[in-house]
């Protein structure tokens, strides 16, 4: 490690505070977003960017950048996100050359880069943290339920399948996110930094790679979190290339402390703590609340299955079943959980459309309503005959409906049916 007096080459100071500049607005406001009662005071740069980016992305770029998803618009791969990227790419190159020259005659910036070197760890763990804990306690990817079920393979986007390859296997995530936590704790600790950003850098690697390959939309993100994995190796390097490729022994890490003042260094470690143990507690609680409503535990809909249309009543007259009728219903699906229930409608052209569901056990009631357009909503009773039997009546648009569907068994689905076995004869 260099020492105070340690004189960088030009090149190095001049890469360190190009990255310094870049990362830091690119993590901030971290950690004043990562809880939800500091709101009030990470709003006010929030809206700040959301009138800036859009303003400059028009003036700069000639590039929309809609304001969609407050606080992640940043890091999504939009037109948003990229122009902000583009604007702190710019920000801090000049940035750098404006240091360099007011600057010229600083030797080094040690104590900035453990500063920025721990910043990166926290911000990283924090990651790490709530993207572990959804798949410790397995929501991010959802069971393969009755409307994936019934998609051929051909109707799925790429990142659905990868979803759906993710959500097959509940060990599967649970060992993915129980990586991702390890490699967090071991960012939190100056002494296994090292170790921590490697295991990192193996997940995210993973991530990156599945994010391109099947077009998940949160590449930008994905790519800067492997650069900073990948930035923590780095600052170990030497001694990594040592043992690991030269064979050599290499020295040991100092650790020289942040703060001098010996009150000082309490305090400041005592808030690192504090933040450790509020980042851990809100990705741990979050996972677990996302889990009782959206995980594989979560209870399902009361109506839940796919169900295939009998006969199909239109202003009391029979509709047989016909390729050129956009009406006639060939099977509704009813999926999701209980907080969070849809439906598909499959046709008979076999054109499937989405709709949000509401079911009322009490009165017997489904409220369907149109996903792109609030006004099209449409009312059924229904009647459960027996076991496998429902009828549904109402109206859709301005015609009557009488549809009698019957309940499709589930296990009739290989990838439904089929589990785990040790021996396959």
């Amino acid at each position: 490690m260099d020492t105070p007096t340690t004189v960088w080459p030009l090149y190095k100071r001049f890469i360190f505070r190009f990255l310094f500049l870049y990362f830091v607005q690119y993590c901030f406001p971290f950690p004043l977003d990562a809880f939800q009662f500091l709101d009030p005071v990470a709003s006010p740069y929030y809206s700040f960017i959301d009138w800036l980016i859009p303003l400059v992305g028009k003036k700069w770029f000639h590039l929309t950048a809609h304001v969609s998803f407050p606080t992640f618009d940043k890091v999504d791969d939009s037109f948003y996100g990229l122009v902000f990227m583009y604007l702190i790419l710019i920000l801090s190159a000049l940035g750098t050359v404006i240091w360099s020259v007011i600057a010229r005659r600083v030797k080094n910036h040690e104590r900035l880069f453990q500063l920025l070197k721990l910043y990166l760890r926290y911000f990283l763990a924090s990651y790490l943290f709530g993207y572990g804990f959804v798949k410790v306690f397995p929501s991010q990817f959802q069971a393969i339920t009755a409307s994936r079920l019934t998609m051929t393979v051909g109707d799925q986007s790429p990142m659905l399948l990868a979803w759906n390859f993710m959500g097959y296997s509940v060990v599967m995530q649970r060992l993915n996110g129980l990586l991702e936590v390890i490699a967090g704790l071991l960012l939190l600790f100056r002494r296994t930094t090292t170790l921590g950003a490697i295991l990192s850098t193996a997940v995210f690697s993973f991530v990156v790679m599945m994010d391109f390959c099947f077009n998940v939309p949160v590449r930008l993100l994905s790519t800067h979190l492997l650069l900073i994995s990948v930035l923590l190796v780095l600052t170990d390097g030497h001694r990594l290339i040592s043992v690991f490729v030269l064979n050599r022994p290499t020295s040991a890490a100092v650790y020289r402390p942040l703060i001098n003042h010996p009150v000082g260094r309490k305090v400041f470690t005592a808030l690192l703590a504090a933040l450790a143990f509020c980042l851990l507690y809100s990705t741990v609680t979050k996972g677990l609340d996302a889990e009782r409503d959206f995980g594989q535990t979560a209870p399902l809909g009361p109506l839940y299955g796919v169900y295939n249309t009998d006969y199909f009543l239109r202003n009391r007259d029979t509709i047989p079943p016909s390729k050129t009728d956009s009406l006639r219903w060939k099977q509704l699906v009813i999926d999701g959980r209980a907080l969070n229930q849809f439906s598909v409608i499959k046709f008979n052209s076999d054109k499937r459309i989405s709709y949000t569901i509401n079911t009322d056990t009490a009165k017997r009631r489904l409220s369907i309503q149109s996903l792109t357009d609030t006004t099209k909503k449409y009312f059924f009773s229904y009647i459960i005959q027996d076991a496998t039997h429902v009828v549904l009546k109402g109206r859709w648009n301005s015609d009557s409906l009488e549809v009698l569907m019957t309940k499709y068994d589930l296990t009739n689905y290989l990838l439904y049916r089929e589990k785990f076995e040790w021996i396959t004869d």
